[in-house]
């Protein structure tokens, strides 16, 4: 009987994890711009978000864009939560 409920729950909880996951990527549009394109949005004040996703060497060595927030690749996963959704995003 225990057996049988702990493979009930964990069925239960993968589910709930893959139903999470495609309401997740249905809600979410992604799509690639040129630089031509984000400059013409960035010109014209749209509501932005950029976010430097190099790591800090590079940023050192390259500089950045003024106003970008820098969350290193390997912290994105983490930090997704803080970053807010009602504005585009622009990760580069």
């Amino acid at each position: 009987m225990t057996n049988r409920l702990v493979s009930s729950f964990v069925a239960t909880i993968i589910m709930l994890t893959l139903a999470t996951g495609a309401i997740w990527a249905l809600q979410t549009k992604t799509e690639r711009i040129a630089i031509s394109e984000l400059k013409q949005k960035l010109d014209r004040g749209d509501k932005l978000l950029l976010i430097d996703v190099r790591e800090d060497w590079e940023l050192e060595e390259d500089g950045a864009i003024p106003g970008a927030i820098h969350i290193p690749m390997a912290e994105l996963d983490m930090r997704m939560k803080d970053i807010p959704k009602d504005v585009q995003l622009v990760f580069y």
